[in-house]
C-alpha cells in the first residue's frame, strides 16, 4: 500500500535529516533540503495528521458492520415512614423507617442484519476516503518539494549573484589601485581616479543589495524546511538540465499519473458510493437483538416483600420507510446530481491537465533554449572583457570603455544564472505534472 511505502520514505528521510542538521557553515544540497522539509515542514505535518484521521476512520466498526454491545445497571435505596390500609381490613398498618431497595443490570447485543447494503457501501466509502487522503498527502508532499525547490534555487541564484558581485568588486578594486599608481606616475588624471572610485562605491552598493536578497531568500527556504529562520549555510549550485522525455510522454504520463487527476477520480468514486448509500435507505432495515437482564427488589412495606427476575430475551425488528414526504426521492436525485457534477469536474480537470502538461513541456524546452543562448552570450562577454582588460592595461582602452565591458559581463552573467535556475525549476514542474516527482517505490 502507498501508506506503507510512505512510512518507509519517512523512516529513511529521518536518518538523512539527522545528518542534515550540520553547522551553519556546511553546504546543503537539494536532496538534503528536501529530506529536512519532508520531516519538518508544517503543512506536511498537518496533512499527515489528516491522513491518520482517515486511516483511523477506515474500519468495519464505523461502517456499522459489527454488533453493538451495551451494558446497563442501576441500584436504588429508599427509607420512608409508611402507612398502609388494605381492602377488607379497617386497621391501618403503620411502619416507620420502612426501607426498599432495587437492583437491575442487563447486557444487550444489537446487530443490523440488512439495511439495503448501506453498511457495505459505507465501508467502501471509508476505504475510498482513506485512499483519497493518501493521494492528498502525496499532493502535499509534491507541493512541499516544489516549494523547497523554488526557494532553494532562489538561494542558489542569490548566492551565485553575490559571488559575481564580489568578483566584480575585486576587479574594480584592482582597477582603482592601478589608476592610483598610474596617477602617481602621471599616467592618469584625477578624473580617472574619481571615476574608478565611483564605480567601486557602486559595486559596494550592489554587494549590499545582493547580500540582502541572499539573506531574505535563505530565510524563506528555512521556513519551508522548518528550520530556525536565522540559520545560515551555503547551498550547492551544481546541477544538469537532463530531462529527456518527449511531449507525447509528458502528456500521456500526466493523463495517467497526475495526482490531481487521480484524486479527482477518487472523488467521483466517493460520490458514486454516496448514491448507492442513499438508495439503500429506501430498503427495509432488519435488526436482531439479544439481552440478558437481572433485577431484584426488596420492600419492608407492601404486599410484595421480595422479587427477583433474570433471564434471556431476544428478537428481531423490521423497519420500513413507507412514505416520508418524498424526502428519499429528493435525496436520491441530489446524490445523483452531485455525481454528475463531479464527473463534469473530472472532464474539466482532465482538459486542464492536458493543457498544463503541454504548456509545461513547451515552457521547459524554450527555457533550455534560452540557457543555450545565454551560455553563448556568456562566452562572448567573457572574451570581450578579457580583450578589453588587456587593452586597458596597455592604455589602448580608457576606463569608461573598460567599465562598460565589465558591466556587460556582469549583466550577461546575471541573465545566464536566471535562465539556468528558471529552466531547472521548470524541469521539476514537468516531473510533478507527470507524476514522476514522487515514485511510490522510492
Amino acid at each position: 500500500m502507498i501508506k506503507i511505502k510512505y512510512i518507509a520514505i519517512i523512516a529513511t528521510l529521518f536518518v538523512t535529516s539527522l545528518k542534515a542538521q550540520e553547522p551553519a557553515d556546511s553546504t546543503v544540497t537539494l536532496d538534503k533540503a528536501i529530506s529536512i522539509a519532508l520531516i519538518n515542514n508544517f503543512d506536511l505535518k498537518i496533512a499527515s495528521n489528516e491522513l491518520k484521521q482517515a486511516q483511523n476512520s477506515n474500519s468495519i466498526g464505523n461502517a456499522n458492520l459489527l454488533p453493538s454491545v451495551t451494558l446497563n445497571g442501576g441500584a436504588e435505596y429508599s427509607k420512608n415512614d409508611t402507612e398502609l390500609e388494605f381492602t377488607g381490613n379497617p386497621n391501618r398498618e403503620i411502619i416507620d423507617d420502612a426501607t426498599s431497595s432495587s437492583y437491575n443490570a442487563n447486557v444487550r447485543v444489537d446487530y443490523t442484519l440488512f439495511d439495503g447494503l448501506g453498511n457495505v457501501y459505507t465501508l467502501k466509502k471509508l476505504r475510498s476516503s482513506d485512499e483519497l487522503q493518501q493521494t492528498i498527502y502525496k499532493q502535499q508532499m509534491e507541493l512541499t518539494m516544489l516549494e523547497v525547490i523554488e526557494n532553494y534555487y532562489e538561494v542558489c541564484r542569490a548566492q551565485e549573484n553575490l559571488n559575481l558581485a564580489h568578483e566584480t568588486m575585486k576587479i574594480s578594486r584592482d582597477r582603482y589601485n592601478r589608476v592610483l599608481d598610474q596617477k602617481s606616475y602621471g599616467q592618469a588624471s584625477q578624473l580617472d581616479v574619481l571615476n574608478a572610485e565611483v564605480d567601486l562605491n557602486n559595486d559596494s552598493t550592489t554587494i549590499l543589495n545582493v547580500e540582502q536578497s541572499f539573506l531574505m531568500s535563505l530565510k524563506n527556504l528555512n521556513v519551508s524546511l522548518g528550520l530556525p529562520v536565522q540559520q545560515e549555510y551555503s547551498v550547492d549550485e551544481s546541477f544538469n538540465l537532463d530531462y529527456d522525455k518527449n511531449a507525447d510522454y509528458v502528456i500521456s504520463s500526466a493523463m495517467m499519473n497526475n495526482s490531481n487527476l487521480i484524486s479527482q477520480q477518487q472523488q467521483v468514486n466517493i460520490k458514486d458510493l454516496d448514491v448507492k448509500i442513499t438508495k439503500a435507505q429506501k430498503y427495509p432495515t432488519l435488526q436482531a437483538y439479544g439481552q440478558y437482564a437481572y433485577s431484584q427488589q426488596n420492600n419492608d412495606a407492601g404486599l410484595m416483600k421480595f422479587s427477583q427476575t433474570d433471564g434471556m430475551t431476544g428478537g428481531v425488528t423490521l423497519k420500513f420507510n413507507v412514505f416520508n414526504g418524498r424526502q428519499q426521492h429528493t435525496n436520491e436525485q441530489n446524490a445523483t446530481l452531485n455525481l454528475l457534477s463531479e464527473q463534469e469536474r473530472s472532464n474539466q480537470i482532465r482538459a486542464q491537465i492536458e493543457r498544463d502538461a503541454s504548456n509545461a513541456y513547451t515552457d521547459y524546452i524554450y527555457k533550455v533554449r534560452i540557457v543555450e543562448l545565454q551560455q553563448s552570450s556568456m562566452g562572448q562577454a567573457k572574451l570581450n572583457f578579457e580583450q578589453t582588460k588587456e587593452m586597458f592595461q596597455i592604455g589602448r582602452v580608457n576606463s569608461i570603455e573598460f567599465r562598460a565591458a565589465q558591466q556587460n559581463l556582469l549583466n550577461v552573467a546575471y541573465q545566464y544564472n536566471d535562465a539556468r535556475f528558471n529552466a531547472k525549476v521548470a524541469e521539476f514542474y514537468l516531473l510533478r505534472i507527470t507524476g514522476d516527482l514522487i515514485k511510490d517505490e522510492n
